[in-house]
């Protein structure tokens, strides 16, 4: 009977320890010990910020067969992981629900390492070129930012250093940093803007990781092979990629930023990201949408997220007087166009208007501000279901009854206004033979109603379709409504 009680208690001892709850067998070879030699992954950092109820994977390498220990603050006891055959070992904890008290994590073997000074919260990776880039030292009210900062400041920011390769690059080289004068200063100020509204309408920290870089085109920042098996957009993106850019830095390399500044980031769980680029992909509007649908889901597919887990958000890009020689007439109403019916075709994903906060003789406007506003309003609306959030009105419709084109729009909330109290401007309409002319308009609810007495027969219609000219059309919440056409064809001439 004795024997049947050991037997017992030896299979259970051997189920727990096949379960992972406690101290796995020792293979052959191993004594059972900690670990001699320990490495950690720089996935886990100390200042970080971990986004809240998910799985984090600690990882490093040490002495096959032998343990290491991990000890998260929020959890009631440490785990304990065997170093594989091949040296590495990883451990995957459950973060705990977002909060503002420091926490720390220490993975000792032989060695100890602590990480301390860690939050848990929100992470969003930002992303695109130099708008997104744009410090926050060079941004309207940033140096006021800047003194205010102290490392109590519940954002933790993490700089991607501005690199590119041929090939995915597999261990993360930037360090995660408190917000203070001096890390501020060369971070995005759209991202710190952005961080600040969720931290100030969430009430959890918020971890930024700043990956972007100036005058880079889409194509850089997706995974290559997703480009290349796409044939609605190889063609384009072959011909960027033997374009070496007018900034002799940055890469040009289908790919060639993903590798080195997105696939790094890949074991880091995030909430979502949010992208401002577009300038450098102008002269090909058209196949922008499905150029950014095929970034967004190699993204996807890098983090392990489905599209309901992992929103997209897109800024448009502002106005701003006709500087280059584009390939295409209208390229900066066409690619603004373009970002709508990407954000369309991308699921959840969204788009946010800037045409009212734009310089027209600056690519680079200096109103961060209210950009990283509107992206965390769409962030709280549709990520953390906050609704009543401030939103641009986008075209969603058109109907010809008689000599009217009715045209009706999404998200305008309570309605449409102007911002002066005058009627809509910029509207222009066009009969069969494509001519467009100035379009008397009226609010009517989420509709505008257009006529004009050179059009008897509306066919077409567009709005504030120029590189500088801009609708006082707004919602009720006060964002602006920007520009839309309701036909697909090029333009033959550009604006005069």
């Amino acid at each position: 009977m004795k024997r049947i009680d050991f037997l017992i208690a030896l299979l259970l001892c051997c189920a727990v320890g096949c379960s992972g709850k406690g101290e796995p067998a020792v293979p052959e070879g191993g004594n059972g010990g900690l670990s001699e030699k320990l490495t950690v992954s720089p996935t886990l950092q100390a200042h970080m910020v971990m986004q809240q109820n998910k799985p984090f994977t600690i990882s490093g390498t040490g002495t096959a067969g032998q343990y290491v220990e991990i000890s998260c603050s929020w959890e009631g006891k440490p785990g304990r992981v065997q170093v594989s055959a091949d040296g590495s070992w990883q451990y995957t904890v459950t973060t705990p629900e977002g909060g503002f008290d420091a926490q720390q994590v220490t993975v000792s073997g032989k060695q100890t390492f602590t990480f301390d000074n860690i939050l848990v919260g929100e992470v969003w990776v930002c992303s695109g070129q130099s708008n997104m880039w744009w410090p926050l030292k060079d941004a309207e009210g940033g140096l006021s930012e800047m003194i205010g900062a102290n490392a109590s400041l519940p954002i933790r920011l993490l700089h991607v250093p501005q690199e590119q390769a041929s090939a995915p690059v597999a261990s993360l080289s930037a360090r995660w940093q408190p917000c203070t004068a001096g890390s501020l200063e060369w971070f995005s100020a759209v991202a710190y803007f952005f961080g600040k509204q969720l931290v100030e309408a969430l009430q959890v920290p918020v971890g930024l990781i700043n990956a972007s870089w100036g005058d880079t085109t889409a194509e850089v920042w997706a995974e290559r092979d997703a480009v290349l098996a796409n044939d609605a957009i190889r063609e384009q993106a072959l011909k960027q990629d033997a374009t070496p850019r007018a900034d002799a830095q940055a890469p040009y390399r289908i790919g060639s930023a993903f590798h080195a500044m997105i696939y790094p980031l890949r074991d880091i769980p995030v909430a979502g990201a949010i992208w401002y680029q577009g300038e450098s992909n102008m002269d090909a509007p058209g196949t922008y949408p499905e150029l950014l649908a095929t970034l967004a889901a190699s993204w996807r597919k890098l983090w392990k997220a489905e599209a309901a887990d992992f929103p997209f958000y897109i800024a448009q890009i502002c106005p701003y007087e006709r500087a280059f020689d584009y390939r295409v007439p209208y390229a900066n109403p066409a690619m603004r166009f373009a970002q709508q019916q990407a954000s369309k075709l991308i699921a959840n994903s969204g788009v946010i208007c800037n045409d009212d906060i734009g310089d027209i003789h600056n690519i680079h406007p200096r109103n961060k501000q209210d950009v990283g506003k509107r992206f965390a309003f769409l962030a709280l609306e549709e990520k953390y279901g906050k609704a009543g959030q401030p939103r641009s009105p986008i075209y969603a419709g058109l109907r010809i009854n008689g000599r009217v084109l009715e045209v009706d729009f999404s998200y305008a909330g309570a309605g449409l206004e102007t911002a002066d109290g005058t009627s809509p401007t910029y509207f222009e309409v066009a009969g069969a033979d494509r001519i467009f002319h100035p379009a008397t308009a009226e609010i009517s609810g989420h509709t505008v109603r257009l006529t004009a007495a050179a059009v008897p027969e509306p066919a077409f219609a567009r709005l504030g379709w120029s590189y500088t000219h801009t609708t006082n059309l707004r919602g009720k919440g006060g964002l602006p409504v920007s520009v839309f056409k309701t036909y697909d064809w090029v333009e033959p001439t550009e604006e005069p």
